[in-house]
């Protein structure tokens, strides 16, 4: 009874190995899709001179200091500029 058991169960594990193999790859039903208005931002990125991260300058906060303008991720990091430029340490 017990090898006929295991001839049983041999036999499954090979019919759906086998069976497997010639099974078709499932494909999506469809190519995913993009949004296609994303694009570049209509103006140029600039670097946070505080903390690095790069801003859209119109939406950013800005600083001047000497006729240059600086643009600012947050008010923290335009804060410890501005405390940087009261100190000295910045030029």
């Amino acid at each position: 009874m017990g090898k006929i058991f295991s001839l049983a169960l041999l036999a499954m594990i090979v019919y759906f190995s086998v069976k497997s193999m010639f099974k078709p790859i499932d494909r999506p039903a469809k190519e995913p899709e993009f949004k296609k208005g994303d694009s570049e931002p209509a103006t140029e990125m600039t670097q946070d001179p505080e903390c690095g991260v790069y801003v859209d300058p119109l939406k950013a906060l800005s600083l001047e200091n000497k006729g240059v303008v600086h643009y600012f991720c947050s008010e923290e990091c335009r804060n410890k500029y501005f405390a940087k430029i009261e100190r000295g340490e910045i030029q």
